[in-house]
């Protein structure tokens, strides 16, 4: 009933999308890395191609460029399949879960006011007398049956399924009561009938009289592959996230680890295929997937079985589904809408707008910070003014800008003095947001003739931070004073390597001699050689213009003057180039 209801919503008949569910769940239930999980035309599919497909003339019927569907279902498969093999499911992980939360909202909104639609006639008129009524009154017990039937404590309502059991209920309603009444409400045999040549699923490319397809239209402008490129791409941007997401909550139940490359994989084979036969592709079902889980589900077994008997529904038993109420799938639907859609959100973004004492009063105390509630809403809007992907993206944004911005503002510097030496002592990551900071917070005016600047566990995290460091060089060089950075640990050691070839050489003239110092990057060289450096035992010191003697202390060296010895290691015993006895005169 969901995949139906799914075509109607995508603009498409409903075999496009009744074979799309059972490819794409026989695909991803055999190959796919998460065992449990459903998976069939989906509504964050039917959304996505709603926007590209207008709404068709005739009830029932394909939205007009409906050829230029299957080439982006096919495409989307193979970006599916290109995001598989580069691992790019990990990043899962960046989806924050305001903007799970977005997404569900603008998914059940787009979702439920597609369920208006089979109250329209054909002049997009709502209909009206005996025929609405009946029609709202099999929505509603389809809803109730729905929704209440497996709450009642007998073991055969907790089997069957509910959805299932709505559809009899209502066939049973519509032509026990309803037409024995004199009146009759819309089935799917007289929207969109399915027959004999719809039950096989045909290469969209082939000449039949279930497909009709007016080839010429894919490659006839160049808008329409552009239509193709950017559908398969939000299509598949969609379908992975909800996917992912799907696999994520079924891990939760099942607490076993899955495999969502494996997914990507399984699913984008079943869009190529799906697409090249003539269906809407899809990917997995949250809502099918908790139920069954839940039921005891956690094999491959019942996604393939699902899959099999969809198909065997479809194939040999077409005729029963022309008797199902589109009324019926409506009331579906909406319970599907219900469930989808996160009411806590709404109390959330409500005390976010609200003020302390307002929300004291009414007892709102599940409180976010503002950024997120508005993360939620963002989400939820775009999803439905525009799609669903776009929503996703911007959500993600304005999370990630959000955590930028406060990463930096945890940035601290404190200083003192070591004698005639002042120390500053960095406490916080240092990147594109806080490194410029660093550099105004850095006065080599009001600074001594020696400053050292520790990091202690601070990192440098990007191109950012190494260049500021050789700002901040710059700026006491050109004030004729030498600042020295302590502590650099080995992930910052890395980024500076990798950066010298992009910051330019720092030079340094003293008042006597000239001395010509490499970039920061190279400061690391007096360490290669050291085996305990790659532990971090020891502290690392890196200094424009000094050199570490063996006590520790820090002085300059000029040109001319050798390096000082290092004490005489066989006298001690120490082995030569040891981290005791090491200098390095950079």
């Amino acid at each position: 009933p969901e995949s139906v209801a799914f075509a109607f919503l995508a603009h498409v008949r409903p075999h496009v999308a009744l074979h799309a569910a059972w490819i794409m769940g026989l695909f991803c239930s055999l190959l796919g890395g998460r065992p449990g999980m459903v998976n069939g035309a989906t509504g964050a599919f039917a959304a996505i191609i709603a926007t590209f497909l207008p709404k068709p003339e005739v009830p029932g019927g394909n939205g007009e460029h409906v050829e230029l569907l299957f080439p982006s279902v096919m495409l989307a498969g193979l970006l599916m399949l290109a995001a598989s093999a580069t691992n790019l499911s990990r990043f899962i992980l960046l989806l924050p879960t305001p903007v799970m939360v977005g997404f569900c909202n603008g998914l059940a909104i787009v979702i439920g006011l597609a369920q208006l639609h089979p109250f329209h006639g054909k002049d997009h008129h709502w209909k009206q007398g005996f025929e609405l009524m009946w029609m709202l009154v099999i929505t509603a017990v389809s809803m109730l049956t729905m929704e209440f039937l497996p709450k009642v404590p007998l073991q055969i309502f907790k089997v069957i399924p509910s959805s299932l059991m709505a559809i009899l209920v209502a066939i049973l309603l519509e032509f026990a009561v309803v037409r024995n009444c004199g009146s009759r409400t819309d089935t799917i045999g007289d929207v969109s009938k399915f027959t004999s040549e719809t039950a096989f699923p045909i290469p969209f490319f082939v000449d039949h009289p279930a497909t009709g397809y007016d080839l010429e239209k894919i490659v006839n402008s160049w808008t329409s592959i552009q239509s193709i490129i950017v559908q398969g791409i939000l299509l598949c941007v969609v379908g992975s996230i909800e996917s992912l997401m799907t696999s994520e909550v079924v891990e939760s139940f099942t607490k076993t680890p899955s495999q969502g490359d494996r997914s990507l994989f399984a699913m984008g084979l079943g869009n190529i295929v799906s697409g090249f036969l003539g269906g809407m592709g899809g990917n997995a079902m949250i809502g099918l997937s908790t139920i069954n889980v839940l039921n005891g589900g956690r094999g491959r077994l019942a996604p393939t079985c699902t899959a099999l008997v969809v198909m065997a529904s479809v194939m040999g038993a077409y005729h029963l589904l022309n008797y199902i109420p589109v009324a019926a799938l409506a009331g579906i639907m909406i319970v599907v809408v219900l469930h989808t859609f996160k009411w806590f959100s709404l109390g959330m973004v409500l005390a976010a707008i609200l003020p302390k004492c307002v929300r004291d009063r009414l007892n709102l105390h599940r409180k976010v910070p503002r950024i997120e509630a508005l993360v939620v809403l963002v989400v939820t809007i775009l999803s439905y003014l525009i799609n669903i992907a776009v929503g996703v993206l911007v959500g993600v944004s304005i999370c990630a800008i959000s955590f930028a911005w406060d990463a930096g503002s945890h940035f601290q510097l404190s200083e003192s003095m070591a004698g005639d030496i002042k120390v500053y002592d960095v406490d916080g990551p240092l990147f594109f947001t806080s490194a410029n900071r660093l550099v105004k917070l850095l006065d080599p005016s009001r600074d001594p003739e020696e400053v050292e600047l520790r990091f202690g566990e601070a990192t440098l995290m990007d191109f950012t931070s190494v260049e500021t460091l050789h700002k901040i060089a710059l700026n006491y060089q050109n004030a004729g004073k030498s600042i020295t950075f302590h502590t650099l640990n080995l992930s910052s050691q890395k980024i500076i390597e990798k950066a010298n070839h992009l910051v330019r050489a720092i030079e340094y003239t003293s008042s006597d001699d000239v001395v010509r110092l490499p970039s920061v990057p190279s400061f690391m060289e007096g360490f290669k050689a050291d085996p305990m450096a790659h532990e971090g035992v020891f502290e690392r010191i890196v200094s424009f213009d000094r050199v570490i003697s063996p006590g520790g202390t820090a002085r300059a060296v000029p040109k001319t003057s050798p390096a000082p010895a290092a004490p005489a290691a066989a006298a001690s015993g120490t082995p030569k180039g040891s981290p005791k006895d090491m200098e390095v005169d950079v």
